[in-house]
Parts: C-alpha cells; sequence; structure tokens
C-alpha cells in the first residue's frame, strides 16, 4: 500500500529557461488494519536525497531502534509488536537537498480480537421453556454483536426472539421448530474485522402416548389374534413397553 505526495521543484537553468520536476514521497505498508502483537514495518521512500523524520499523532518519533534510516532516499519505522496505542496518524517528512519539505501521512488501525471465549456452542431446552443462548464476546477497541439464522439476521424485538443488550439471544417458549444452528457474528465497528460462532440449540420434547382405543373388548380363542396400537411422540425418539 503506497501512500504518496509530492512537491513541485523550480529549476533555472544558466539560459534562464525554468525547468521543473515532483519530488515524490511515499510511505509503503503491507496492510492498515493490523491485530494487537503483530509487526508493524513502514517504509517512505522519496524520489531524491533528504533529511527524514517520522511523526506520529503531530509528535516526532524518537524511540531508539524504531526509526532508521535505510539510505539517502528511505527511512523505515519499525514496531516489533504492535499494542493499541500505536493506532493513530503515522506522518513521514522529507527536506530535500534544495530545501523543500515535503510530508506523506498513513492512517494504522490496531485492534484486538474478536474472541468468544468460552461460549458454549451447544444448548439443550425442553419443548415450552424458555431459552437462553449466550455470546461472550470481547475484543477492542469496540465489537459489534448480530445473530444469524439461515444467513438472515434475526431482529431485535422480534416476535419470539430477543436479542438482549448484553449479546444474549432469548428465545421465549421454545417450539420444536427452534431447533437449529444459529451464528453468533462479532465484528469489530466501522471494519471488515468479524469472526463467527455456529451455535447448536436441541429441542428436546417430553414423550406423549395416544392409544387408538383406550378400552377394547376382545372375544377370541386361543389362536386368533388381536393388536392395539399405541402412538408415541416425543424428541429424542422415545423407547416403548408394554406391561400387562
Amino acid at each position: 500500500m503506497w501512500t504518496t505526495a509530492s512537491v513541485m521543484v523550480l529549476i533555472i537553468c544558466s539560459t534562464g529557461k525554468i525547468h521543473q520536476f515532483y519530488a515524490k514521497l511515499a510511505i509503503i505498508t503491507t496492510k492498515q488494519d493490523i491485530q494487537v502483537g503483530e509487526e508493524i514495518l513502514l517504509l517512505c521512500k522519496a524520489s531524491g536525497e533528504g533529511d527524514m523524520t517520522w511523526h506520529k499523532d503531530g509528535e516526532e518519533i524518537d524511540v531508539e531502534g524504531r526509526v532508521s534510516q535505510v539510505d539517502e532516499t528511505s527511512s523505515k519505522l519499525h514496531i516489533n509488536k504492535a499494542s493499541l496505542q500505536d493506532a493513530g496518524r503515522y506522518i513521514c517528512k522529507c527536506e530535500f537537498e534544495s530545501g523543500h519539505i515535503d510530508e506523506a501521512q498513513t492512517l494504522l488501525f490496531i485492534y484486538e480480537g474478536p474472541s468468544f471465549g468460552n461460549t458454549t456452542s451447544y444448548h439443550e431446552f425442553l419443548e415450552g421453556t424458555d431459552g437462553v443462548v449466550p455470546c461472550l464476546v470481547s475484543g477492542q477497541p469496540v465489537v459489534d454483536v448480530v445473530w444469524l439464522r439461515d444467513k438472515q439476521e434475526i431482529s431485535i424485538n422480534s416476535e419470539r426472539r430477543v436479542w438482549q443488550k448484553d449479546n444474549t439471544l432469548f428465545i421465549g417458549t421454545v417450539k420444536r421448530e427452534d431447533a437449529g444452528t444459529y451464528v453468533c457474528q462479532a465484528q469489530i465497528r466501522g471494519r471488515q474485522i468479524f469472526r463467527l460462532l455456529s451455535v447448536s440449540v436441541v429441542i428436546n420434547a417430553p414423550p406423549k402416548v395416544h392409544l387408538k382405543e383406550e378400552v377394547k373388548k376382545v372375544m377370541a380363542g386361543p389362536q386368533a389374534n388381536e393388536s392395539l396400537l399405541c402412538l408415541v411422540d416425543g424428541i429424542p425418539k422415545p423407547n416403548i413397553t408394554w406391561t400387562m
């Protein structure tokens, strides 16, 4: 990534003619969004020789070991491990041999996370109860959280699902159709930096037994066959036994 600036220099030749050229200055960096702990390397490159200095948020950087002159036309700024305090506007200034001063600048964004910590990714609820699905998110500077299902965002204060302020998904009076995979999306505010956590929700339903005929009189001999139909419903699938 290049951030460039230029200044026009006028030269008057012995013939009295005026010639002009542009002294160019550029900051080269691989990226501007940097995670805490990563390396920062900025290279300031000029089209001509000059004296270069680095500045951050208006103050000159003079920390030993961070700034070094590469050659007569370039200087580098190196930070071994980025911290949140390293975020800001960096400016490279160059005073060319002609006496003209120019600068180039770049803005670095430092972030931490997002992370889901010890968030549980599997929940079971009994049909008819309320389901509470937390999403424990950390990160800096600010992390926004949304819940998704089937790639669609779950609206806050929807009919039965309430996305609470603490990033918890509340499902009131859960039904069988509420079972499935939900996604907690955590995104650094204002940046395309995000992580996704899939959370499985299982709905259990207690067994219900329905006999097709509660009372049945059978008049049959010992060799005759008769059947009773027992309809059973429940999640997970119940085991069925008969007793007399």
